[in-house]
């Protein structure tokens, strides 16, 4: 799995407050006075995290006056990581670099030498570990290398549910509450036989799912050992839980359960909002793109209910600290406040940004969604957080992902048999892993 990412995300920090309910503000403390110059620190993000909507800069900075907070944003994901990883070597970026979940074993491996390991830092006064305030331990696992260095704070992440529009399911005769369905389709099996009697009964009009690709790519966020042993070497080829994946999600486009779309492109907005598809594999920050794509009219018909497995993770970010940084103590202290507890609450009940702190995301098991039909996302998206497995990730994770994803585009549109079609894509993701990474820094 490509670090826990769907096609065509963008930072997830989207999200509106009109699709969660509640709305609290972060409780007060004493401002914290700081002798000496000001300190400037900049913060490198890509989309929009939602920090600055939350008031969190603004909160940290009444707190530390000497501290003054710059964002640098770049749009694109891709765009934003190309520009870090090249400007690194030359000392270029910001003194917080935001690190896609895609990418953060690039981070722990071969760019390890230029950022800070957070270990090294101590938490303000207290002189705490930097990973004492609970973090995911998946999140906290997939940021340390081998030799035990944690290169990131999780500070967002996409945990896996099913969006639904109720009136489509209950048309085809299926259940439509989100109890019955995570009851009916507990499993993939469960849920593509639901497909087939969706497609049954429905035989001219929206498919049952949107794409092969978002359904391969959650059933592979819920497999620890993906394209990658403990031990660092190639399994894409011969994992049998992959190719199953792989082989489900092509099974699904050949029968028509799919309407061929893939997540976040143009033709998968215009189909949201024209009722292209009944589901769709949801992560948390996809709530924004279908109450806006839907708009007011799709208030109450869409609902949300546990994936199958009940776990898996879609995009989300880090918090690391480049060497280059002038200010790394305080670039640490912020990045800790920017991931944590209070944040990450506030983060979610405002922007809907789904935290990677463990006590945050726990923390929001009451909140619901009006316009998900008064939905239960903080239990749901909550569950599927803390049951996400710590997954294997390699120096090729992302590459592999894009291979295995493209050969499905083109198995949905009917080249080839499904069998011949693994075969090509397992030797493409071998070529695309490149040679054996070092291991001194490969992952766990």
């Amino acid at each position: 799995m490509r670090g826990n990412r769907f096609p065509g995300i963008l930072a997830a920090g989207l999200i509106a407050v009109a699709v969660l309910a509640g709305c609290t503000t972060a409780g007060s403390q004493p401002a914290f006075r700081r002798a000496g110059p000001l300190v400037t620190l900049r913060v490198g993000v890509y989309g929009n995290p939602g920090y600055r909507q939350a008031g969190l800069y603004t909160q940290y900075e009444h707190l530390h006056p000497g501290i003054r907070i710059v964002q640098v944003t770049t749009a694109g994901q891709d765009a934003y990581w190309r520009a870090v990883r090249s400007g690194l070597p030359a000392g270029h970026g910001a003194d917080i670099q935001a690190v896609p979940v895609a990418d953060i074993s690039a981070v722990t491996g071969p760019l390890a030498r230029y950022f800070v390991p957070l270990n090294t830092l101590s938490s303000g006064a207290s002189g705490a570990s930097a990973l004492s305030n609970g973090w995911l331990p998946w999140v906290t696992a997939q940021a340390t290398s081998r030799s035990g260095r944690t290169y990131g704070l999780g500070a967002e992440i996409g945990p896996l549910a099913i969006c639904y529009r109720t009136s489509l399911l209950t048309e085809a005769g299926l259940p439509a509450s989100p109890g019955a369905l995570a009851r009916d389709w507990s499993t993939w099996a469960g849920y593509l036989r639901m497909g087939r009697l969706f497609r049954a009964r429905i035989t001219h009009g929206p498919a049952f799912t949107d794409s092969a690709v978002s359904l391969f790519n959650a059933m592979a966020a819920q497999v620890k050992e993906q394209y990658y042993s403990p031990a660092g070497r190639l399994v894409v080829a011969s994992n049998p839980m992959i190719r199953q994946a792989w082989a489900s999600a092509a099974g699904a486009a050949r029968d028509g359960l799919t309407a061929r779309l893939a997540p976040g492109s143009q033709a998968w907005a215009r189909g949201l909002a024209h009722v292209a598809f009944a589901t769709t594999v949801c992560p948390a920050w996809m709530l924004h793109q279908i109450s806006t794509l839907a708009g007011p009219l799709g208030s109450h018909g869409w609902n949300v209910a546990p994936a199958p497995g009940g776990a898996g993770n879609a995009g989300g970010f880090y918090l690391a600290l480049p060497r280059a940084g002038r200010h790394q103590q305080a670039a640490f202290q912020l990045a800790e406040f920017l991931a944590g507890e209070q944040a990450g609450v506030e983060l979610f009940r405002t922007q809907g940004v789904f935290p990677a702190n463990y006590a945050a995301a726990t923390a929001l098991d009451a909140v619901t969604s009006p316009y998900f039909s008064g939905a239960d996302v903080g239990k749901i998206f909550g569950a599927a957080a803390t049951r996400t497995p710590s997954t294997i990730l390699g120096p090729a994770s992302a590459a592999i992902g894009t291979v295995l994803d493209g050969s499905l585009a083109r198995v949905t549109a009917g080249r080839g048999t499904t069998a011949g079609a693994w075969r090509a894509a397992a030797r493409s993701a071998v070529a695309a892993a490149g040679p054996a990474p070092s291991a001194d820094n490969s992952k766990k």
